[in-house]
């Protein structure tokens, strides 16, 4: 059996938190580590169990989730987040996406979206909840120039045009007529020659970079 994906809960309700922590530890294929009450405590509790995944509120006193989110992606061999938030149209939410941030889950998420996305952020192939994140970077603002993407081959491009409407690996590989191993060595490529963290930030550059609309 594979490893269980392993989970740090970061929220500044205990009550809360310890209820997503219940949920995590009664599935067989996943397991929280630790629980943190705010965002200094959440770099410790990273750096103590090395998780996979942190679901990281925003809102919180001290190192708030947005800055937390951007210390913790700063370096290499990080976990991936997903925030959780109170609003789905957060401006705050849109700030965590461009930190590095894998995906958000509002707090009135069901059971099912919770552990969806724990396991779809950790498989790193799909959006999770792309309908929604798919709405919500609509509603971003052009970026300041960056770094066109005239560096990446014509099939890296292809790649990411795919990856920038939502597509699955699955289903890239399907379009592309490539494998899906090869997909992802495109996909590595793409997120090291743009300085991108994930999908998400695939979207995210291509919708702010008017390189595709979403």
């Amino acid at each position: 059996m594979p490893e269980p994906i392993r989970v740090v809960v970061v929220d500044d309700q205990p009550l809360f938190a310890s209820g997503i922590a219940m949920l995590i530890d009664a599935q067989d294929d996943m397991e929280c580590v630790a629980t943190a009450s705010d965002g200094r405590a959440a770099l410790a509790a990273v750096a103590t169990h090395a998780p996979d995944i942190v679901l990281m509120d925003l809102r919180m006193p001290g190192l708030n989730g947005i800055d937390a989110t951007r210390e913790l992606l700063a370096a290499d061999g990080t976990p991936r987040v997903v925030v959780l938030t109170t609003l789905r149209r957060d401006d705050v939410v849109v700030r965590a996406l461009e930190a590095g941030a894998s995906a958000f889950l509002t707090k009135d998420a069901t059971t099912e979206q919770v552990l969806s996305s724990i396991r779809t952020v950790h498989a790193g192939d799909a959006i999770a909840d792309l309908a929604t994140t798919l709405e919500l970077v609509a509603t971003m603002g052009p970026s300041s120039p960056r770094e066109n993407i005239d560096s990446l081959s014509p099939r890296e491009r292809e790649v990411f045009l795919l990856v920038a409407r939502g597509l699955t690996n699955a289903e890239i590989a399907r379009a592309a007529y490539v494998s899906e191993a090869t997909v992802k060595t495109h996909i590595a490529a793409i997120l090291r020659k743009l300085d991108l963290r994930g999908r998400v930030q695939v979207v995210v550059f291509a919708h702010r970079n008017d390189v595709v609309s979403v």
